[in-house]
């Protein structure tokens, strides 16, 4: 089961394999920032995670559009397969 590390907020949390992070976040009562509802077009959802993992092609457009540093990725694109850890801006 793979685990997700939150420094900022001195938590850590195990998930399913597959499970979607911004799902996983929602449910370990961390707020996640969204206008779109986890439909990867708002980038408000965006986190710094390690590792990065590959972008999906909506998450680059979004991320791009947006101006954002693709060294970020949007939590609603990434479905956690292995360990993860996860910082924000908002938290």
């Amino acid at each position: 089961m793979p685990v997700i590390k939150i420094a900022q907020k001195n938590k850590i949390i195990s998930v399913e394999s597959g499970k979607n992070l911004m799902d996983a976040l929602l449910e370990a009562e961390l707020p996640v920032a969204s206008s779109c509802h986890g439909q990867g077009v708002c980038s408000k959802c965006f986190v710094t995670v390690s590792p990065i993992g590959a972008h999906t092609e909506l998450e680059l457009k979004t991320l791009e559009k947006n101006k954002l540093d693709l060294s970020k990725r949007l939590c609603c694109q990434i479905f956690v397969t292995n360990d993860l850890s996860v910082e924000t801006t908002y938290w």
